[in-house]
C-alpha cells in the first residue's frame, strides 16, 4: 500500500541527500558566507566536525525577523523565479542548507546585519525551533552545529574517524581559500590552529603559500567569446594520479571532462592542478546534483578543447618548445622529457623488449620493479647479465646518448638514467633497511600551508619516521644516504602522501620509503649528457651490483641485449 512519508521523516531523508559528512557543513556553511560578502570565514571544529562545528563570519547578516524563515525549506534570498534557475550566479539558491543541517543536528544561528542595533538568536533541534529571541551580537553570522546526525544513527555511525574528516574539512577550506584571496580563512580544532591564511593579493600568492615556495608552478590561461580558462599546475615527481582543484564561475565542483582534459595530455600531468573557469551563467547548469558538486556545460566540447589547449600549453612552455610541436605531448612517468627523445613509437618498442630471456624479443614486458618485494618480479637471471668482467668492452654513445657494450655473447644498450635511477634507489632503500637516524638542519624551513595542516595531524607518525617540526617550521628529517638533493619539504611531503595512501601502520613506513626513493630518482644523471669510457664502465659495474637490475624503480628497462646468435640470423651468417 502506497501511503506519504510522515514530514520528519521526508525532512531527514533529503536532509541525508545534501548532507553527507562534516566536510558538507563546511562547504554548504562557506558558500554561504561568500554570497554574504565575508571578508573574514573562521571555523572551530570538535572531533573533525562530529560532535561540533562553527562557523562566523563578517557578512551582511540575517534580519531577526528572517531567521525562522531561512530554516524552512527552499526559503533562500538569492532566486526568486524559475527563469533565474537558468542564469544562477551566486553559491547557494536552493534554500536547502540551512533546513537540511537543522534536520539533523542541534543548532544555533547568532546573527546580526550591519544597519540593525541589535542582532538575533535561533536554536532549533531535529528541525524543530526551540528558541527565538533578540540578543547583542558583532555583525555578520555565527552559526553552530552540535551532535550532527544524532536523530541518524545509522548516517552517524559510517562517519570516518575525526581525524580523517578533519581532513576532508581542511581540503575545503584550503581550495576555498585559493580562489578567494581577499577572504581571510581559519580552521581550528579544539585548541589547535590548524589553518589559517590572511588576505593576499592573488591566487598566485596563496598558491605559492599552499604548494610551497620551492614549487615549480606552470601557468596558463586562454580566452574565448565569454568562457575564461585559467590553470595552474604542481608537477610532483613521486605522484601517481593527477589532483585536480575545479571552480566553475567560482563554484567548486567535479567534471569528468576536464580532468579527462589534462590527462590526455601525458602520464606527466601527474601532480596537483587548479583550474578555474568562468563562462556566462547560462552556459552552465549547476542543478543537476544534490549536493551541488556537478555542473554541466551547454557546450562540453569547447570548454574539453579549451582546457586541453591550455594544458598543452603549459607541457610545450615546460619543454621550452612550440606547443604545437609533437615532442609537446611525449608520455614518459617521470615526468623528464629528455628521457625519451626517441619519441612515442621508440618508446614502445622499448617498452615491449626482454633483454636475454628465452628469446631476447619475446613480447613480454617488464614487471615494474618494488625493492621490498623482489620475489613478486619476474626478473631476468643475473647470470645472464653478467658475465666475464674481462669480456665487456665498452664501445661508446649513441646519438642519443645510449651506452653501448660489447658483450661476449651479445650487444648491450644501457639507458644511463634508467640505470642511475636503479642504483640510487637500491641505496636509499638499503639505507632505509638499516634504521634512519635523524638529521638536525642547520636553517629550519618553512612548511607550506597545503603539507602544515597534513604535518600537524600526523604529528605523531612524522616523529616516529624522523621529521620534527615546531609550528610551522621543518627542524629535522630523516638523515639517508644517498637522497642527493632531495629538499627536506620535498622529503616531508613525500612521506605525508605515504602515511595517507597506507592506513595499515605495519605497512606504512615501506610505502613511505619506497615514495621517497622514487622522488629521490630525479637526481639521476640525464639521457644524452655524454660520458668518459670510466663513468660508463662504473655505470655498468655499479647496475650489475644491484637486486633488480633490469628494470629501474618505475618499471623501464635499463638494457636491452641483441645476442650475437640473433645478429648472425638477421645477416643470414
Amino acid at each position: 500500500m502506497i501511503k506519504k512519508l510522515a514530514p520528519d521523516v521526508s525532512m531527514r531523508i533529503a536532509a541525508g541527500e545534501v548532507i553527507e559528512r562534516p566536510s558538507s557543513l563546511a562547504k554548504e556553511l562557506i558558500e554561504n558566507s561568500l554570497d554574504a560578502g565575508a571578508s573574514s570565514i573562521s571555523v572551530q571544529t570538535e572531533q573533525g566536525g562530529k560532535s561540533s562545528f562553527v562557523i562566523e563570519d563578517d557578512g551582511c547578516g540575517i534580519s531577526f525577523e528572517e531567521l525562522p524563515l531561512a530554516l524552512e525549506r527552499y526559503a533562500t534570498s538569492k532566486i526568486s523565479g524559475i527563469d533565474d534557475l537558468d542564469r544562477i550566479s551566486t553559491l547557494g539558491y536552493r534554500g536547502e542548507a540551512l533546513a537540511s543541517i537543522a534536520a539533523v543536528s542541534r543548532l544555533e544561528i547568532r546573527s546580526r546585519t550591519a544597519g540593525e542595533e541589535s542582532g538575533g538568536l535561533i536554536r532549533c533541534e531535529a528541525g524543530e525551533i526551540t528558541l527565538h529571541c533578540e540578543t547583542p551580537a558583532k555583525a555578520g553570522t555565527r552559526v553552530q552545529i552540535d551532535d550532527l546526525f544524532f536523530n541518524l544513527p545509522a548516517r552517524r555511525k559510517f562517519l570516518k574517524t575525526s581525524s580523517a574528516e578533519l581532513r576532508r574539512i581542511v581540503q575545503i577550506i584550503n581550495d576555498y581559500a585559493l580562489i578567494y584571496p581577499d577572504v581571510a580563512f581559519r580552521l581550528a580544532e579544539g585548541s589547535r590552529k590548524i589553518v589559517e591564511y590572511g588576505c593576499a593579493d592573488s591566487v598566485e600568492e596563496r598558491l605559492q603559500r599552499r604548494w610551497g615556495k620551492q614549487a615549480l608552478i606552470r601557468f596558463s590561461e586562454a580566452q574565448s567569446g565569454g568562457l575564461s580558462v585559467r590553470m595552474w599546475w604542481n608537477p610532483m615527481p613521486d605522484s601517481r594520479r593527477v589532483s585536480l582543484t575545479l571552480f566553475v564561475n567560482g563554484r567548486r565542483v567535479q567534471d569528468a571532462s576536464v580532468k579527462a582534459a589534462i590527462s590526455s595530455q601525458d602520464a606527466a600531468a601527474f601532480g596537483e592542478w587548479l583550474v578555474m573557469l568562468a563562462l556566462p551563467p547560462d552556459e552552465v547548469d549547476v542543478n543537476i546534483h544534490p549536493t551541488k558538486e556537478e555542473v554541466r556545460f551547454r557546450k562540453s566540447g569547447d570548454i574539453f578543447k579549451a582546457v586541453f589547449n591550455c594544458a598543452k600549453t603549459i607541457f610545450a612552455d615546460r619543454l621550452s618548445i612550440k606547443g604545437d610541436s609533437p615532442a609537446a605531448q611525449q608520455s614518459n612517468m617521470g615526468g623528464m622529457p629528455s628521457e625519451q627523445p626517441g619519441g612515442a613509437e621508440a618508446w614502445s618498442f622499448y617498452r615491449k623488449e626482454r633483454w636475454r630471456a628465452a628469446s631476447p624479443l619475446s613480447s613480454q614486458p617488464a614487471q615494474t620493479a618494488n625493492i621490498f618485494t623482489p620475489a613478486a618480479e619476474t626478473a631476468v637471471p643475473q647470470e645472464s647479465f653478467n658475465g666475464d668482467a674481462f669480456g665487456k668492452r665498452y664501445i661508446g654513445q649513441s646519438a642519443n646518448g645510449f651506452l653501448i657494450f660489447d658483450f661476449p655473447d651479445a650487444i648491450c644498450l644501457l639507458d644511463p638514467h634508467a640505470a642511475h635511477e636503479r642504483i640510487l634507489y637500491e641505496e636509499i632503500c638499503a639505507a632505509f633497511s638499516r634504521g634512519t637516524a635523524v638529521q638536525q638542519l642547520a636553517v629550519p624551513q618553512e612548511i607550506p600551508q597545503a603539507a602544515a595542516a597534513e604535518a600537524s595531524l600526523y604529528r605523531k607518525e612524522l616523529e616516529e619516521l624522523g621529521f620534527m617540526t615546531s609550528g610551522d617550521m621543518l627542524t629535522a628529517v630523516p638523515a639517508i644516504k644517498g637522497k642527493g638533493h632531495l629538499s627536506p619539504v620535498d622529503m616531508l611531503r613525500s612521506a605525508i602522501r605515504g602515511i595517507e595512501t597506507e592506513n595499515d601502520p605495519g605497512k606504512r613506513d615501506r610505502e613511505v620509503w619506497w615514495r621517497m626513493a622514487r622522488l629521490a630518482c630525479r637526481d639521476a644523471v640525464k639521457l644524452g649528457q655524454r660520458f668518459e669510457r670510466e663513468e660508463a664502465e662504473e655505470l655498468l659495474s655499479r647496475l650489475e651490483s644491484c637486486d633488480t637490475p633490469c628494470t629501474c624503480p618505475h618499471g623501464r628497462p635499463t638494457v636491452f641485449l641483441i645476442e650475437n646468435k640473433k645478429l648472425f640470423e638477421w645477416f643470414e651468417r
